[in-house]
């Protein structure tokens, strides 16, 4: 047995003896991002996903051979969007696809917005299961409740905790009456301000352009230093998101851009090796991710003051706050690395 295939049986074994959930906390996860497509607009989202972004979605080909290599990395692995769900019938013959070649999804995102009936969520959730899946999911806070009604959430997370086990239900276990209350908080913008600033969203695509408002402002110098990809990390560097040993999630989305912090391209999955971005150190993969890991967002604003001319603010809520206003600048000089559009809200 080669390393890959070991990797993916070690994960498999942990899947089985724990769950999607522990195993996913100790391993790290890499997604497919099915489409930046979602049947809602959520104004936390990092990846600017909605309904008015084209229309594109991998193709069964395209996603099984992403789902081979994602395989190969020793880490848990799922299918998100956008909503994938609002492709089920093509996500449908990808999953039927994938066994054949024991290259199946441990689980599945979604924000539940399918689920206006018990009928359709034992459907899906049965096929789901039929196809070797593991677990899901599932999505529930002000931003999601704002969109799908919080009885949809709470018909998914029973049914599937009869389906595959909570140890394999990855969602919010507060109480129903919780979930409720966050379709009145999204309703009630002085207390969608008081959950926003209870737990700062990473100031990333649709966020950085909804959400940034209800924050303070800092100083430059005095920048809050606390902020990484899933995971708390005091330091004016960005290392944490960029080396192999700490990248909490990869992702491959449907023009096969390979990133692991929103809108940083490491690199095309049709023309590197997950693998070998890996095996490298992704803050290898380029200019921008090597300057990002050393130096975080104020050696990107260096860049950009000292070779395109930027004009940087006073202040800044956060580190990504800053980084997401300076990629946005550098964009256009730096195409292949800071995309796609969807992500920057174009």
């Amino acid at each position: 047995m080669n390393a890959s295939c070991a990797a993916h049986a070690e994960v498999n074994e942990l899947v089985a003896a724990e769950g999607v959930v522990a195993a996913g906390g100790k391993l790290g996860v890499a997604a497919i991002l099915y489409t930046y497509r979602c049947t809602i607009a959520c104004r936390h989202c990092c990846f600017g996903s909605c309904g008015h972004r084209p229309d594109v979605r991998m193709s069964t080909e395209q996603a099984l051979g992403h789902l081979r290599r994602l395989h190969e990395l020793g880490r848990v692995i799922h299918i998100a969007g956008g909503e994938c769900m609002m492709y089920w019938d093509a996500l449908s013959e990808l999953l039927r696809a994938a066994p054949r070649e024991a290259v199946q999804p441990h689980f599945i995102e979604t924000n539940c917005s399918f689920a206006s009936d018990d009928g359709i969520v034992r459907e899906r959730l049965g096929e789901l299961r039929d196809c070797g899946v593991a677990g899901i999911l599932l999505s529930a806070d002000p931003y999601h409740q704002a969109f799908v009604p919080p009885e949809n959430f709470l018909r998914v997370r029973r049914a599937a905790t009869e389906a595959f086990g909570a140890a394999n239900v990855w969602c919010s276990d507060a109480p129903d009456e919780q979930i409720v209350a966050f379709a009145e908080i999204a309703r009630d913008d002085a207390r969608l301000r008081e959950y926003v600033r209870a737990q700062p969203p990473m100031l990333v695509g649709t966020a950085w352009r909804e959400l940034r408002r209800y924050l303070d402002e800092y100083p430059l110098a005095e920048l809050p230093l606390d902020t990484g990809w899933k995971v708390r990390y005091q330091a004016r560097d960005c290392a944490i998101d960029f080396r192999r040993e700490t990248i909490w999630e990869l992702h491959v989305d449907p023009y096969d851009n390979i990133q692991t912090n929103c809108g940083v391209i490491l690199g095309k999955a049709c023309e590197v090796g997950l693998a070998d971005v890996m095996a490298r150190g992704p803050e290898n993969a380029n200019a921008l991710a090597s300057l990002l890991a050393r130096q975080g967002p104020f050696g990107l604003m260096d860049l950009a003051v000292s070779k395109h001319g930027y004009v940087p603010p006073a202040r800044a809520c956060s580190k990504c706050d800053l980084c997401f206003a300076v990629r946005r600048f550098l964009r256009p000089f730096y195409p292949d690395i800071l995309g796609p559009a969807e992500v920057y809200g174009e």
